[in-house]
This record gives structure tokens, sequence and C-alpha cells, in this order.
């Protein structure tokens, strides 16, 4: 009897502790449903946001949808103003009124929608977003790769 009770006490305790620590995350504002992360092994979908920049360098960026880019490869040679990268990254193209957010584009040169090449940068999405990403581009190739383009 006296065993049944302490591993009863034992989950009581293991339970508040669990609760107690979802209650500092939440009071903190980094329990996951306040920032919007997902755990570890989150499924990519159509939906999934990718967060995208006009240059590699560019500070302003924003998102598009999963499903709304089209042939992402490295490539060396940005969108837009075509200004070549001093490495390779990974570039996407996707139409200029599916994109959220402030990029460098401005639709001046012609009524729109554009189909606008983008730069897809790591430390700009998640582990999850990245890894996906790597499997359809493949590892980075060597800057020597796209010496005659």
């Amino acid at each position: 009897m006296a065993g049944l009770l302490g591993k009863a006490l034992q989950r009581v305790v293991v339970g508040l502790g669990r609760l107690l620590w979802t209650l500092v995350r939440l009071a903190a504002g980094a329990h996951p449903l306040q920032t919007g992360k997902k755990g570890p092994g989150a499924r990519i979908t159509g939906r999934t946001a990718v967060r995208i920049r006009r240059d590699w360098n560019d500070h302003r960026i924003g998102t598009a949808r999963w499903s709304d880019l089209a042939n992402p490869r490295w490539d060396m040679v940005s969108g837009g103003t075509q200004v070549r990268t001093p490495q390779p990254f990974v570039h996407a193209y996707v139409w200029c009124n599916k994109v959220k957010g402030d990029i460098a584009h401005s639709c001046i040169h012609g009524p729109g929608p554009h189909n606008i090449k983008v730069c897809i940068v790591k430390k700009d999405n998640s582990k999850e977003v990245w890894n996906y990403l790597m499997k359809i581009v493949g590892s980075k190739p060597p800057r020597r790769y796209f010496a005659g383009k």
C-alpha cells in the first residue's frame, strides 16, 4: 500500500512540476503557443510560411507560403537588380502578390503580378523549413560550380 501511495505522490509532483514550468513559460512569453514555433519534427505543408528576401543581404524580409514558391535552387545571382552574391544562396520564384511583408519589389515597371526571384536564407527560417528545402536542392555547391554562369 505504501508503494502505491509513493507512486501516486510522485505522479502528482511531476504533474505539478510540468504545470509550473508551463506557467513560467507562458508568463515569460516563451511558450510555443505564443512564439508560433512548432516542436521538432514539425511537418512542412503547403501553408507553411517561408521567410524570403529579394537579395541575400537585404534587411527587408517577407513571407510566402511553401506552395507559392517555385523552382528552388542554388544560385549566385539575386533577383531584381541581378547582383552577384558572394557565395551560393538558395533562390526561388514567387508571384509578387503572394508575398506578405516588405520586400524590394514595387511593380513600377508594369502591371502585376510579376514572377519574382527571391532569396531564402537559412538564418531567417526554421530548422524544419531549411532541412526540407535541403532535401529538394541538395547541399551547397562550391563557388566554382557557378564560375562560367
